[in-house]
């Protein structure tokens, strides 16, 4: 987590720095513009459309950023969080991308001389063509945007989504990105989160710890037998496991063999112990197959 945070303050600090750049720009050009246009109107026939283009784009970059920097800052001083792990700043961050894209497409228009309302209103059965081509793209958009104004699941929370497991490392207008205990990259696209089964451990005070197995159905099969077993292996690291949060289910019956499924609850999330008490219990099961 040092890492991310690292990066995202060399991220905020560039930010800082061209939001100065696009003021001093815009003041730059406020007050030679007259001059500009003078100097260079023999050259460029349409340096006045160049100059409007220009002075929409910077002005409306400040403007952006300016009210980014203010919606950040409101919010996090109110709610007294953590911003390396605020899902808000991370959607504040991506709707003002989306919204200096726009702005520069609009800008691109002035530079050309086409006007955008003309131009918006003459592409309307393209652009509905277009969106409806793009479903999918806008739905985990906006599926994104709910994910990162949402206190359910924020930057750094260990989660488990479906059959993936892992740290959340960012999340995108397309995706969350996962890091699994392999240090593998998972993106799991936005939309099939909602619609999902979504376990977040670390809203948690405590990590439960899940193990599923089968044993082969046999004269010496015994589930008081397995239960004691695990319970003792367990028990080597009871200052770590929740008292009394053991257990052992029978999940299913089979033809040939019994799913059993075994819990419990981990004290504090301990990457180097919960390793150790996984390899442990692991093999407790392993030995237990063997017997029977």
């Amino acid at each position: 987590m040092t890492t991310e945070k690292t990066e995202i303050r060399e991220r905020e600090k560039r930010k800082r720095l061209l939001f100065f750049f696009k003021v001093l720009s815009f003041i730059l050009l406020k007050v030679f513009e007259n001059k500009i246009e003078l100097h260079l109107k023999d050259y460029l026939p349409n340096i006045s459309d160049i100059l409007k283009a220009a002075t929409f784009l910077l002005s409306s970059h400040i403007l952006i950023s300016l009210g980014r920097i203010i919606t950040v800052r409101f919010y996090l001083r109110r709610k007294g969080q953590d911003p390396f792990r605020s899902n808000f700043v991370l959607g504040i961050n991506h709707i003002a991308s989306i919204l200096n894209v726009a702005v520069l497409v609009i800008s691109l228009m002035f530079l050309f001389g086409i006007k955008p309302i003309d131009f918006f209103t003459s592409i309307t059965i393209v652009a509905a063509a277009i969106a409806l081509l793009s479903k999918d793209y806008i739905t985990n958009m906006i599926n994104g945007l709910i994910i990162m104004f949402s206190d359910q699941l924020s930057l750094g929370d260990m989660v488990k989504i479906g059959d993936q497991q892992g740290r959340i490392k960012d999340v995108t207008l397309l995706n969350m990105v996962l890091v699994n205990e392999d240090a593998d990259l998972i993106m799991i696209p936005n939309s099939l989160i909602l619609t999902s089964q979504v376990i977040n451990h670390s809203k948690q005070n405590n990590k439960k710890l899940t193990f599923e197995f089968e044993m082969k159905i046999s004269q010496s099969l015994e589930v008081n037998d397995i239960e004691k077993k695990l319970r003792m292996a367990a028990s080597s690291f009871n200052q770590h496991i929740q008292k009394d949060s053991f257990t052992l289910k029978t999940m299913e019956i089979q033809r040939e063999a019994i799913k059993f499924k075994c819990q419990f609850l981990l004290t504090t999330t301990n990457k180097t112990n919960e390793k150790e008490i996984k390899r442990l219990i692991n093999q407790t099961i392993i030995e237990i197959a063997r017997e029977n």
